[in-house]
């Protein structure tokens, strides 16, 4: 399959929620959940970040049917 600009996009997207970050406040105290990326690095990452990248709306099956190299699709 080749590459997808709108899904590297996408990814680009939802990784930056995990570098950008919200600000952070001396002494503050955040809470952080840990989690694996995909080459199986252990990050740990604040708990409202995540929540914020899972509220995105998610995809419809009319756009995974797109995406998908799919035979049938072909006489369409």
């Amino acid at each position: 399959m080749g590459h997808n600009k709108k899904q590297d996009g996408d990814r680009r997207w939802f990784l930056s929620l995990f570098t950008a970050g919200a600000s952070k406040t001396p002494g503050a105290e955040t809470e952080m959940v840990k989690m694996l990326t995909a080459d199986g690095k252990l990050v740990e990452v604040e708990r409202s970040v995540l929540e914020a990248a899972s509220k995105k709306q998610k995809a419809a099956n009319k756009d995974i049917y797109e995406w998908m190299d799919n035979p049938s699709k072909e006489n369409k």
